[in-house]
């Protein structure tokens, strides 16, 4: 996530995602929009190239099978 045109470390992420779920926004709505986000920088990218994604386990699998979709 870019904040005011840096890079948020790891802490600041978490702190940041752990804010919004303390003000009420789910985990699940927190994937859906970070695997909307990187699913649309991918489709800017790739245009209509196949894309593969490779999805393990724990919550950034989760990211990726929004992307997926």
């Amino acid at each position: 996530m870019i904040n005011n045109g840096f890079v948020l470390t790891a802490a600041e992420m978490l702190a940041a995602e752990n804010r919004l779920i303390d003000e009420g926004t789910t985990v699940e709505a927190l994937m859906e929009r970070a695997g909307q986000g990187a699913a649309q920088q991918i489709w800017r990218v790739s245009c209509d190239m196949p894309t593969l994604v490779l999805c393990g386990p724990g919550n950034n699998g989760g990211d990726g099978y929004v992307i997926a979709e």
